[in-house]
This record gives C-alpha cells, structure tokens and sequence, in this order.
C-alpha cells in the first residue's frame, strides 16, 4: 500500500501572493532598524525575522482553509462467494451421511486454502455466517441472490457459487427474479434428482381468518407422481379428530394433479387445526408430505346491527340483504307495531353496535331508541314519519315545516366530502340513480353536519342535505328520503349486479360504526408461528390523556397444553414494548398485565407453534433451475464430485487476480494539533531568543 499526499489551497494565486506580502510586512516593521538592534548579530536578526514571518503566514494560510490530499493506492484480491443451501432437504436423501461427512470435509478443505478469498455464507430463508448443521426449515432463493447481490455489488468479485438442491419453498422463482451480479454465477447441484412414485398433498388454500357462523371455503390440491391407476384416499380432520371431509381418488395419469373444493363451518371462536391425510397402499419413498395441517382463526367480531322499522317498506329488505353480503355484519331486525305478535323485549335486543331507525313515528316507537343511549344511529325518514315527534325525540336536526310534503328528485355527489372514499364507479352510480322521495321541508341543525348527498332538482344542485352525518356524544346519520330499492334495482340494472349498491350502504354503515379505539392497552401478535420461527409480541400502554407510556414494567405469562408456565417481561424498544422469545412446538394461551396508577390491564389470547416440515413435502432436486440460474448468469453447473476442479478453474482465469485502485480522501489543515504546536512552538523560540538577547 502506497501513500502519496499533497496540499492544496482553495484560493487564488493573488490572494496567497497577498499572505505572504502581510507577512513580510508585519515582520519587518517589528524587525526594521531600531537602536536596541544595533548591537545584535545580524545572523539571529535574522533567525527572529524567519520565526516571526512564519508564525504570520501559517497563521494568515490557514484562514485560506488549506487541505490535505491524500492518494493510497490499494491492493485488492479477487474474491469468491459461495452460497452453501443450509437447509434439512440436503440431507433427507440417500446421500445423508454423504453430505454430514465427506461433503462438510470438503467445504473445510476449502476454508483452509490460504492463495485465494472465499466468503462462505450459509442460507435458507436467509443469510448468515455459521457452522453447516443443515437445519433450515425454509429456503427463499430470489431473496438470498437479491441480498448478496446488493451485499457484494462494489466488492472485487471473480464468481459467486450457489450449492443447493434448487428446491425453494418460500419467494418466487428465481429464474424471474431480475438480479445484478458483478461475476459468473456457477451452481454446484446437491440433493437426490431421482423421482419416485410419491403422492402428495400439494398445497392448501384457506382463509387465514373467518367469522364465527359463516362457511369459509378450502381448496386442497392433490398432486401424485408414477402412480396411474391407483387409489388414493384424501381425509381431512378438525382438531378434535373428527372427520369432516372424506374424497376416494381414482389416479389416471402418470402425473396427476386435482383439486378438491369444501366449505367449514366452525361452531367456536378461536384458532383452529385442521389435518389432512392423503393415504395410498402403495410404499412411498417420501410420506413426510402425504399430511399436512392448516390454521383458521376464527373471530366472533362481527358488527350487531338492529334494524326497527314502524311499517313494512321493500327499503328494509334492500337494507337486510345488502349488509347480511358482508360477513362482518350480523343484522337484526324487528317490527315495532301493535300488530306485532312478538313485542319488543330489550333484554332480547342488546349489544348491539348500530341501531337503523326506519320511519319511526309515534313516541312508543321513538322510545324504545332511548335503551340505546350512545350507540350510533342512522335515521330513515320517510313519507310515513312523524316529522313533530321526530323533532321532539333527537337533538341533532329540526324539520322547520312538520307537514308530510315529499317530493321526487335526484342527489348529487358532495365532492368536499372527505370522511370515506368515494371512487369514480361509485360516484356516476349516485349521479345515474332513480329519483328519490324527499321531505319538502328544510332542515336546521344544531351541530356541524358532514354532508354526502344533497338534493338535486332537474338540473339544479340545491344545498338542501339528503344524507348527511353528525356528532355529539355519539355518531348519528341521516338519510331524508326513502327509495333505496330503486337504486339497488337500477344497480341489477345498469351492472347486473348490486356490488355498487353493497358498498355504498357498507361505507355509510362502516363509517356510522367507526370509532375511536378507547382501549388503553394493546397487544399486537401473529396467532400461528412455525417451529423456526421466534414468538413475537409488540405491546402499548396509554395514560388517560391517550399518551404513551413506557415506564410501567409489563409481565406475560404463558402457559402450554401441559400447563407449564412461561414467564416473561417486555422491554422498551422504539417507545414500544417488545417480546422476543423462543418456544416449544405446541398451543399456548397468554396473559399480559400492566399495572398503572393502581389500575390492572389485562389483555389475553391465543398462539399456535406448528412444524410445518416445509422441506421434507418435495426432496426432488431441481436440477433444471439450477443450470437456467447459471447460464442466466454467465456460469455453468456442476455436480459436487466437480466442486474442487471448478475452484481451481476460476483460479486459472487470466481475470483471476489482484487489482489497484487509489483511494482519495481530503482533510482540513486546520484540524491537525501539530500545526497548531508547530506555531506555538515557534513563537516561543521567538520570544525566548528576543528575551535572551535582547530583553524586550
């Protein structure tokens, strides 16, 4: 390594010529004949001239911010990189012992050459520098060849080698992944390229998530490979061992894929395990993937939604059908009319998160709103209300003319309007709708109103509201007409279906439902982990004001099938409590507490650690990928009997060897203490040698 270093002064000539000038100036009028000089030699006049001058023009050059330009010239070897597949489909073959003996000798013959760089970076779903044990349960190829390629893209690098069976269960295919590499990439095939007879379970498709009383469907894919003509037989079992899906598959092909379709309908709420089992009598080489499990959390979080109506109206069936397509709904509707066998019975109709109040009109019927104090409402008003008991009974709005005079017209479109979305498709389906039966009276309000449609008469926009929303201590809409049957007909009409419609009345209830999350303490979780995967927990904790807090110590404790306890204690990361812990495979429920000003927070809940055995369901290398990987990339593949003669090729390359480069760095003189010495040093010489000889 060579280091060349040179000065350089942002400044003009003139202005350095100028620091020297001032120099000399200044120097000479302390040094210019004076008769306390005139016995002095002149050899230390000028020794004292000299200090003086110097101290002056360092001084004055370094308000010219002078640098140091530094030139090191490096010597760089060239580098191999070699990806070694670290993952347990290595050793699921024959060839086992193979690869945990002779191959890792191998590889160790390799680190010990001294003549060349190799970096030995293990991978499955990632990348890391470890001892090969081979224990990977996931492989991600195109996330692994992403990462090195940005790691070593300015890196000297003369070729990178992938050894790997090719199989990859997480990520795409490589093959269509666009990566950059600086040098050939050269793939070593390991694994077993053998195909036996195997039945397998392919894949699953599920819902990770549901409600409580709705079918979810699953799709399973079969796949069976050299197995014409035989009989399979596809179970599928709930987590308490009971069969709820049974499929006798005839093979008829040599490579036969099939997918079977069924719905499930848990009863409880929870995560829930489900088993398939794909059983064949014939002997398979691989039964690792003739089961598989699959995980469906189910919630009981849908929305309660009590529809009261005075008269029967084909709107409440619109209404009714519209929110019952959407699973987060659960709707409720009840007649409130003498004639009614059925009387209403509040203790029947609680818990619920919206009340629709459709035509109400007399005071026993607007009553039965006031067991729902604080629950946001949507009021319908229609040409069968009761304008002067509807002004009496709410504080939010007054129709000032209380007779029952409606009219028919059309609604445009609030484009101020910024509470939801509305899209474009939306938009014209409003602007093409029927006419709608409007009050003629107007309207006056005692709070902000956020209008969404306001009433349109011809070809005239009114700013007379038709659907609006307010807030006081709860939230509360409005809709000031009736007809939204035509508009779900004219949506069947216009589109051949009323998917318009559904989402224009979800976004309006959806909104009416949205509040606030009052809750002071979270706890943010994945419900299902597999094996290799880390259990982690992110916690929040609010003071009343809604400010976080992050003093309070937050205890978990979680306890397994067998009932053996785990006990834990957050920590702070990023204002947010953490937990990052390792556990056992098997079903766990947990408890997190805080304790805040002498009030207990309790959050509760469920985990799932599962081994998947991702990597033993297809142990087939994939010898195919691996040479379209290598020739993509301007390399070839090898077998690992060749691993040794391919080094010593790459070796061999006339492009194999060291290169030069300068590196250039720049440094402010102004920051070096050894200048500021150098001129302290010299004006104490100057001082010592003017009080020496000449005393002044």
């Amino acid at each position: 390594m060579m280091v060349l270093i040179s000065i350089i002064i942002n400044a003009s000539f003139f202005l350095l010529l100028l620091t020297l000038l001032a120099s000399l100036f200044l120097s000479s009028i302390l040094y210019k004949k004076q008769t306390v000089l005139l016995n002095i030699p002149k050899y230390l006049l000028i020794v004292l001239f000299f200090l003086r001058f110097f101290s002056f023009f360092l001084l004055f050059l370094l308000l010219l911010e002078p640098e140091l330009k530094g030139n090191e010239k490096v010597i760089e070897k060239p580098l191999i990189v070699f990806l070694q597949d670290n993952t347990t489909s290595i050793i699921s073959n024959h060839d086992s012992l193979y690869y945990q003996n002779h191959y890792l000798k191998k590889i160790d013959s390799l680190k010990a050459l001294n003549n060349i760089n190799i970096d030995f970076i293990l991978f499955d779903d990632n990348i890391e520098k470890k001892i090969i044990d081979f224990t990977g349960s996931t492989t991600n190829i195109s996330s692994v060849l992403e990462q090195v390629s940005n790691i070593y893209s300015n890196t000297y690098v003369s070729a990178y080698i992938l050894a790997s069976d090719g199989i990859f269960n997480q990520g795409l295919n490589p093959i269509y992944k666009d990566n950059y590499f600086n040098a050939p990439l050269y793939t070593v095939q390991l694994g077993d390229t053998i195909e036996y007879q195997d039945a397998l379970v392919k894949s699953i498709i599920n819902n990770k998530i549901t409600y409580l009383g709705n079918e979810t469907p699953v799709e399973i894919v079969v796949e069976a490979k050299g197995m014409i003509n035989k009989e399979l037989i596809l179970d599928v079992y709930n987590d308490e061992k009971q069969s709820i899906y049974h499929q006798n598959i005839v093979v008829n092909d040599s490579y036969y894929v099939d997918n079977f379709q069924f719905f499930i309908s848990p009863e409880e709420p929870g995560i829930k395990n489900y088993h398939v089992s794909l059983q064949s009598n014939e002997i398979e080489k691989n039964t690792f993937n003739n089961e598989k499990d699959f995980f469906i959390d189910v919630i009981d979080d849908r929305k309660r939604i009590l529809l009261l109506f005075s008269h029967h109206h084909p709107d409440i069936a619109a209404i009714k059908e519209s929110l019952a397509s959407h699973d987060q709904y659960e709707v409720y509707s009840h007649w409130l009319s003498d004639s009614n066998p059925k009387q209403f019975n509040y203790t029947e109709h609680n818990g619920y998160s919206l009340i629709i109040a459709h035509q109400l009109s007399t005071e026993s019927e607007f009553n039965k709103l006031k067991y729902y104090n604080k629950v946001p409402i949507l009021h319908i008003i229609g040409s069968r209300s009761n304008l002067n008991t509807f002004n009496q009974f709410q504080d939010f709005i007054k129709f000032k003319n209380i007779d029952k005079s409606f009219e028919y017209s059309n609604v445009s479109l609030n484009t101020t309007f910024s509470s939801f979305l509305i899209n474009d498709s939306l938009s014209n389906f409003l602007s093409l709708s029927t006419p709608f039966l409007t009050p003629f009276s107007e309207i006056e309000s005692n709070s902000f109103v956020d209008v969404l449609l306001y009433k349109k008469i011809g070809s005239l926009n009114t700013e007379r509201p038709v659907l609006f929303f307010t807030e006081n201590n709860y939230k509360a809409g409005f809709l000031l007409g009736e007809g939204l049957w035509r508009w779900r007909l004219n949506d069947t009409y216009l589109n051949n279906s009323n998917s318009l419609f559904n989402h224009f009345l979800s976004q309006v209830t959806q909104y009416l439902l949205l509040d606030e999350d009052k809750d002071r303490f979270h706890v943010n979780f994945d419900p299902v982990y597999q094996s290799s995967q880390r259990v982690i927990f992110e916690a929040e904790l609010y003071n009343k004001n809604f400010e976080s807090i992050t003093s309070i110590d937050i205890e978990m404790q979680l306890t397994d099938s067998l009932g053996v306890n785990y006990q834990y204690q957050f920590i702070v990361v990023d204002n947010k409590y953490h937990l990052d812990v390792s556990l056992p495979d098997g079903k766990y429920e947990f408890i997190a507490t805080a304790d805040f000003n002498n009030e207990l927070f309790v959050k509760k809940g469920k985990i799932i650690i599962s081994n998947f055995d991702i990597e033993s369901r297809d142990l087939v290398a994939k010898d195919n990928l691996l040479l379209d990987l290598a020739l993509q990339n301007n390399g070839h593949m090898i077998t690992k009997d060749s691993l040794t003669q391919l080094i010593d090729g790459i070796i061999s390359l006339p492009t194999f060897k060291p290169r030069a480069y300068f590196n250039y760095y720049y440094q402010s003189l102004i920051n070096f203490q050894s200048l500021l010495v150098l001129i302290l040093c010299t004006l104490f010489i100057e001082w010592f040698l003017r009080r020496r000889y000449i005393n002044y």
